[in-house]
């Protein structure tokens, strides 16, 4: 899933010569980062990027083999769950509308 999520996002942005973000902030542990990295790979777009797993609130970074682990306290951890809680409140709320919409619709 998150590799197609990269590839439709990139693939339109190199497309259309859109600016890169300056960071990819992925949700989900090594795998999820790899999935991720080989799109842009294949797409030759040079992005940052990392992962952050919420178990352990560990960030992967590519080609590292074992995480980083942030103090709990620290500020930049705090902004990474911030904007990985926030992508799922999108998520949720742009899932739901789409449900909701396919039921009206029958």
């Amino acid at each position: 899933m998150i590799a197609e999520v990269v590839r439709r996002r990139y693939r339109r942005l190199k497309a259309e010569g859109l600016i890169y973000p300056d960071l990819i902030v992925v949700d989900g542990g090594k795998g999820q980062l790899s999935a991720a990295v080989a799109e842009l790979e294949q797409l030759q777009v040079e992005i940052p990027i990392i992962s952050l797993a919420k178990r352990e609130e560990e960030i992967f970074l590519p080609r590292r083999r074992h995480p980083m682990v942030l103090a709990k306290d620290s500020l930049g951890l705090h902004l990474l769950q911030r904007v990985r809680d926030e992508a799922h409140r999108f998520a949720v709320r742009y899932h739901r509308h789409l449900r909701n919409k396919s039921l009206l619709q029958k």
